[in-house]
């Protein structure tokens, strides 16, 4: 597990140094604290912070070919490298050391570029140069675990694990995208390939990227391609699913350093305590964290899972520091970025790197076998959407749903409002309602005059509409998923993950996201996955032998934070002074903040927006640019 950032400058009579990457990397060191490297490799500068978990001692990064015409860089883990390697050495190639980097390199040579990412099972990002041709090859894992960004300069590329290493280089204009912000406003995120800085983008993920000194060339390397196929008894598909569980389990157990796990007490975590149980006794590390004040705490679950397989179980109840987090995760995160259970992650991988240095989560569970509430609704939603005459009875649903009251005090079956709106959408359009924080005209109303007419036209359903449309698949839940594989999970879930772990240099692994489990939940028929208003119904069937009942059978509960009283409380003194950002119109926020004073509606989550967008103005404008107007 590492961090990396390079460029590629074109120019024949550019005197780069190594020092520049040195900077570079300097600014993600939290990724990667216990070594670094850099080389100067033709037209390509190279460099790695490294978090050293596989081959300690001789694994440093960069590492070249026998010849030296190849050097690579890598964030992430190679499972199956170990086999892979053995297959290398039969064609004849000698490894110098007992990394999963060093077979990237001899991949590249036997295979090239465009074969060898198949062969991989593992997260990554890396960066390889090529001398014989002077190419850069650039490739990120096929679920987007681990990030990569990068800039087209006028002289060449640049790119790095965070956005921190391109702003070090003084010719990236800082200037912002508009188009992000409105996104940002409306999702809580900035979905792939924007980024909050107009000038960089996010490789998406499953692709890769070739550059030789001209343009930027990107492919898709993977994609999920099967929906409904598999068909078999549940109790086979079952025993299917936990044997593919236990086989991802034990290639993530692969480490030389202290390695435990992520137990919410749901049941994607307890699954992985059990999964790896079952592989190495009771010599399991489980580490699960409460908070002070918080009433949906699941720190009881998580006793009674770790008590069942008699594991050590670290466990500890804090009171998050609330404003100071908020600025110190604007700082990690590079983009606003509102979710705030990022400040409960990220005091769990600060209690849990106490402990080890690799963790296993639960992370994907949901997005594969259907776990989220959304998804029950919009597949309850489609159905009855089915059996509607015709664009009538939609607008009457329409009417409905605007005249029924937005009853959040009511019980859940009562609060009807989005409901009956929903059902008068099209099914994209209520899913996006699902998803989004508000609606797109909402969003836009937000924006300042002048930001608002640099977005112009462009409307975030747009980006997320053509993966709907996109999926291999008539199949409504299975539509959904698609689009969540190509937008909540990668830019939402996983950033998340990522910048909350690595900010204290903890390698976080999701065996739930093995692509061999990913694809397997997606060719399932949607019986198997959600059955009776029951999500991960096939997932619940394979844990039954292994699981308590109570954590296979309690309804999800989530890691939701309690955002009002942190707004009402401990945020309230940065609230009452806030100002509007420079993209935010004043007036419209004044009123949206005096709605939230007298009780008139709770604007806790759009005053979370803001206070990111605050942090971020700090942590990475530089004055004089702060107070720029945003360009097209």
């Amino acid at each position: 597990m590492c961090g990396i950032c390079g460029f590629y400058d074109r120019r024949k009579d550019a005197i780069r140094s190594e020092a520049e990457l040195l900077r570079m990397g300097e600014t993600i060191r939290h990724r990667g604290p216990d070594s670094h490297g850099s080389t100067l490799h033709g037209s390509a500068g190279l460099h790695s912070r490294r978090l050293s978990i596989i081959d300690v001692q001789g694994g440093d990064q960069p590492i070249f070919s026998a010849d030296g015409n190849v050097a690579v860089v890598f964030n992430g883990e190679i499972f199956n490298f170990q086999e892979l390697r053995r297959d290398l050495e039969a064609r004849g190639h000698r490894f110098r050391t007992r990394s999963d980097t060093e077979v990237l390199v001899y991949l590249y040579l036997e295979h090239g570029p465009e074969k060898m990412l198949p062969m991989l099972n593992g997260f990554f990002a890396f960066a390889l140069h090529d001398l014989r041709n002077d190419l850069l090859f650039v490739a990120r894992d096929r679920l987007g675990v681990k990030p990569l960004y990068y800039a087209e300069m006028p002289w060449g590329l640049l790119f790095g694990s965070e956005i921190k290493p391109l702003l070090c280089e003084p010719s990236l204009s800082r200037e912002l995208d508009p188009t992000a912000l409105l996104d940002f406003l409306t999702l809580r995120y900035i979905p792939s390939p924007s980024s909050i800085f107009a000038r960089v983008r996010k490789l998406p993920a499953g692709h890769y990227l070739k550059y030789d000194g001209t343009s930027v060339h990107l492919h898709p390397w993977w994609d999920l391609k099967e929906f409904g196929t598999r068909s078999g008894r549940a109790e086979d598909l079952a025993e299917q699913l936990w044997e593919l569980v236990l086989n991802s389990v034990k290639l993530r157990l692969i480490s030389e350093v202290p390695l435990g796990a992520f137990l919410s007490g749901g049941l994607d975590s307890s699954v992985v305590v059990a999964a790896m149980h079952e592989i190495q006794g009771s010599d399991v590390i489980a580490v699960s964290v409460g908070f002070e004040g918080w009433d949906r705490s699941e720190l009881d679950h998580a006793k009674r899972v770790a008590r069942f397989f008699d594991v050590r179980h670290v466990t500890a109840v804090l009171r998050p520091e609330v404003l100071r987090l908020v600025d110190r995760l604007a700082y990690f995160f590079d983009e606003p970025f509102a979710d705030p259970s990022a400040i409960p992650t990220y005091l769990l991988a600060e209690r849990t790197r106490k402990e080890v240095t690799v963790a296993l989560s639960g992370d994907g569970g949901d997005e594969s076998f259907a776990g989220y509430r959304r998804y029950r609704f919009d597949h309850w939603e489609n159905r009855v959407r089915s059996y509607l005459p015709g664009p009538l009875f939609r607008s009457l649903f329409r009417l409905a749903g605007s005249l029924y009251p937005k009853a959040d005090f009511l019980p859940q079956p009562l609060r009807a409002r989005s409901t009956l709106q929903n059902l008068g959408r099209d099914p994209f359009s209520a899913y996006f309602h699902s998803v989004a924080a508000r609606s797109v005209e909402e969003a836009r109303a937000l924006l300042s005059p002048e930001t608002r007419a640099a977005v112009k036209d462009y409307d975030p359903r747009d980006r997320l509409a053509a993966w709907f449309h996109r999926a291999p698949t008539d199949d409504s839940l299975a539509r959904v998923q698609y689009l969540d594989f190509h937008s909540y999970l990668p830019d939402y879930i996983l950033v998340k993950s990522d910048r909350a772990t690595m900010a204290h240099s903890l390698e976080a692994r999701e065996p739930l996201l093995d692509y061999r489990i990913v694809e397997f939940a997606a060719s399932l028929p949607t019986d198997m996955k959600l059955r009776s208003g029951v999500g991960k119904w096939l997932l619940k069937q394979a844990a039954r032998p292994h699981l308590p009942p109570q954590t296979i059978d309690r309804k999800k509960q989530g890691f939701h934070p309690p955002l009002r009283q942190w707004i009402d409380h401990d945020l309230r003194g940065r609230v009452e002074s806030l100002r509007a950002p420079l993209w935010i119109d004043a007036s419209a926020l004044e009123s949206r903040v005096r709605a939230h004073r007298l009780g008139l509606s709770d604007q806790s989550e759009l005053l979370y927006q803001m206070l990111v967008l605050q942090g971020f103005e700090r942590a990475h404008l530089e004055p004089k640019e702060s107070t720029s107007p945003v360009g097209s």
